[in-house]
């Protein structure tokens, strides 16, 4: 295996691990079901994804510049990248199927009144 693979492959590795260490980490985090656990724990996942996106674009351009090596080393690069893009798409189809949307008429609901409502007395 030439040199220009093994750098390739280990930026592969490292992608891979950074990848699924930002489930890990993220479902490690304990705490009541609330807001704030929710926002510490997809501020995990966010900052390991952005590393591992970062990861994935490094090798993708390491990929281009060697690419003169054989496509097997320009693929090998661009791997992560497509992976993410992947997955990224993969994540907005299976919301806009499984989370359909409201028509603006179901989403509108009408202010709830406050008070009760008051009987008025004829007048004699």
């Amino acid at each position: 295996m030439s040199r220009k693979n093994t750098v390739l492959l280990l930026f592969v590795l490292v992608w891979v691990a950074l990848f699924a260490a930002s489930y890990l980490m993220s479902t490690r985090i304990d705490g009541p079901r609330n807001m704030d656990t929710g926002l510490r724990r997809l501020d995990v996942l966010a900052r390991y994804q952005m590393v591992a996106f970062a990861v994935a674009v490094v090798s993708a351009i390491l990929g281009i510049v060697w690419r003169r090596d054989g496509k097997r080393v320009m693929l090998l690069g661009f791997t992560p990248l497509i992976l993410t893009v992947l997955a990224i798409v993969g994540l907005v189809v299976a919301t806009l199927l499984f989370n359909p949307r409201l028509s603006p008429e179901e989403a509108y609901q009408p202010p709830q009144a406050t008070a009760p409502a008051v009987e008025v007395l004829p007048q004699d």
